[in-house]
């Protein structure tokens, strides 16, 4: 495959990784082969994952900023808060949620697929923005790359933890929609729960 086709795929899947999230969640919706009937169990434990999981969220949007169409992002390279142990929050905290959905949907076979699928997505994603931010920051970029780890949260620059970001209401009104998306797949799996 060719450099520029691989480039092409790469911005699309970049583009449209707001979408990852469709294809798993439109099986887990459907598929009712193997179901685990362990609400107690299982309901608990996708919890426990999913909450953290939108706690990530919320921390890193606190220090990325605001979504909002208005104001342009990337005039600071963000190495505070979550960005400070590990360089793709975001995309840890949507594993876990994805992860916890699984859960919910009481299809447990399904929770590794979920896991491979969603990280091999965001791994490609993450190395070709990284590619990008290269080219943008430069030596500080590489600098931060040589820092903080991709994935595996790295133990330490505490100090780094604390410091940056910007409000938290601004935070929270930004995942607002991302919240909602959570709450409608739960929606979705308690109706399947009763229904199917």
């Amino acid at each position: 495959m060719s450099s520029s086709v691989s480039n092409w795929i790469l911005r699309k899947l970049s583009a449209y990784r707001g979408f990852a999230y469709v294809l798993p969640f439109g099986l887990m919706t459907v598929i009712t082969y193997g179901e685990w009937e362990q609400d107690a169990l299982l309901w608990p434990i996708g919890a426990a994952i999913i909450i953290p999981g939108v706690l990530i969220r919320l921390w890193a949007t606190k220090h990325i900023g605001r979504r909002m169409p208005w104001i342009k992002k990337g005039k600071y390279l963000i190495k505070t808060g979550p960005y400070a142990i590990v360089r793709n929050p975001l995309y840890v905290g949507n594993i876990m949620i994805a992860v916890g959905l699984s859960l919910f949907s009481e299809l447990v076979w399904f929770v590794p697929i979920v896991f491979i699928y969603l990280f091999t997505l965001y791994h490609l994603v993450a190395q070709f923005e990284e590619k990008k931010l290269s080219d943008r920051w430069g030596e500080d970029y590489l600098a931060y790359l040589r820092e903080v780890p991709r994935w595996i949260p790295r133990i330490g620059g505490f100090r780094a933890i604390k410091t940056g970001g910007f409000k938290w209401g601004d935070a929270f009104r930004s995942e607002v929609p991302s919240l909602y998306v959570v709450t409608f797949a739960i929606l979705i799996f308690v109706l399947k729960e009763f229904l199917l």
